[in-house]
């Protein structure tokens, strides 16, 4: 089952800001949030985990 993160606490997981993280996503080198209402963004953390691994296996 997908568990969502808020974006503040992807910000806290992945030890990068907010603007960072949506600088990221807007040049495609972070997933995309799901859009869960009008106003409310979440990330998948399965796939904020795969992106943190693949930093890791990158280092």
């Amino acid at each position: 089952m997908a568990q969502f993160l808020t974006p503040k606490a992807t910000c806290a997981k992945i030890a990068l800001s907010r603007a960072t993280l949506d600088r990221l996503v807007q040049a495609g080198k972070f997933p995309s949030p799901i859009k869960l209402t009008e106003r409310r963004l979440a990330f998948n953390a399965e796939a904020v985990d795969q992106w943190m691994a693949e930093r890791m296996e990158a280092a």
